[in-house]
């Protein structure tokens, strides 16, 4: 059975954020990774019917900035 869970982002100053909720811990995973993409804080996962808060600590994979110079050389 896969089971729905919600994503939340954590900031510095330990204010949480809702951002989605997915269908099965594989594409809540996922989506968590998207989004570190594009934020340097922490994610983490809750199954609200199990009450299991699932962390993964998630920060931008790389270092390149988000929006690329559009000047030509």
């Amino acid at each position: 059975m896969r089971r729905d869970f919600d994503v939340f982002e954590k900031f510095p100053d330990g204010s949480t954020l809702w951002r989605a909720c997915v269908h099965g811990r594989y594409e809540a995973q996922r989506k968590t990774h998207e989004f570190a993409e594009h934020s340097g804080n922490e994610f983490f996962l809750i199954d609200i019917r199990a009450e299991v808060i699932l962390p993964l600590i998630s920060t931008r994979r790389n270092s390149r900035p988000l929006i690329e110079s559009a000047v030509a050389g």
